[in-house]
């Protein structure tokens, strides 16, 4: 009987507690009070909502930013401009706010994506005696030949390759020094072909012997001699030639000439 007694006094003053309103009234807010608040929150939970791509950077409300006739100061219109056409810049994730580069990183990406101030593995500029670079002998390129098949002798032919064409470079060397010059001696050297700037190809084997890019005989002192480099482009990139760069590799060294 004690029990219940006790039972039913505690469930009364636990209702009343609950039936029992305690605190201050709610403060009550104009509309623009109320406005600033909601454009507060919504900016506030826009910057860190991780579901967009980026967040809003500044969530703090401008004065005159409510107002009907507010309009942005110079500054604020010139940075909208230059975000609106450039890309998206990078969030900091830890603070939420842009990263703001210096002109000089700006610099160093542009560089990068444009591919200016990296270093070429090849030198341009040299004549075509210093990009063969064998002492004592001078090179001149008279002519080059476009053939859907190359018939350099009787006995030897480079047939045709569908959709493609050869590109055949006359090359006349001499000594110039008084020594005889042996060729097999010398270190190997690969020889590249770009036509308009385009993508190099390298020159193709041949057995003739006079293929400067397998040649292994000797040059007497004084003495001339024809070889030829032959190359191999698509139809497509021999159409209009209006350049040709050749590229001799030897000894880890690129160097670059134009024809």
């Amino acid at each position: 009987m004690k029990t219940n007694r006790i039972i039913f006094l505690t469930s009364v003053l636990c209702f009343s507690l609950l039936a029992t309103g305690c605190g201050e009234p709610m403060t009550e807010l104009t509309s623009e009070e109320e406005a600033i608040i909601s454009l507060y929150s919504a900016k506030a939970v826009a910057k860190f909502n991780k579901n967009q791509i980026i967040g809003i950077a500044n969530a703090r409300v401008k004065k005159g930013e409510l107002d009907m006739e507010y309009e942005p100061e110079e500054e604020e219109e010139i940075e909208g401009e230059e975000n609106s056409e450039g890309t998206e810049p990078e969030i900091d994730p830890e603070t939420g706010e842009p990263i703001v580069k210096s002109e000089d990183e700006n610099q160093e990406e542009s560089g990068a994506e444009t591919g200016e101030g990296t270093q070429t593995t090849g030198d341009s500029g040299y004549s075509f005696t210093e990009a063969v670079g064998i002492d004592g002998v001078s090179f001149v390129c008279s002519e080059f030949n476009v053939t859907s098949e190359y018939k350099p002798t009787s006995s030897y032919i480079l047939s045709k390759v569908s959709g493609k064409k050869y590109v055949v470079l006359n090359i006349t060397a001499t000594n110039e020094s008084e020594t005889t010059v042996d060729f097999s001696s010398l270190p190997k050297r690969e020889y590249s072909l770009s036509l308009n700037g385009g993508e190099k190809s390298k020159s193709q084997f041949t057995p003739l012997t006079n293929d400067l890019g397998s040649f292994k005989g000797s040059l007497k002192a004084g003495e001339s001699k024809s070889f030829v480099l032959v190359f191999l482009f698509s139809n497509s990139a021999v159409d209009n030639i209006s350049s040709l760069e050749l590229f001799v590799t030897s000894d880890g060294s690129s160097r670059e000439t134009s024809i």
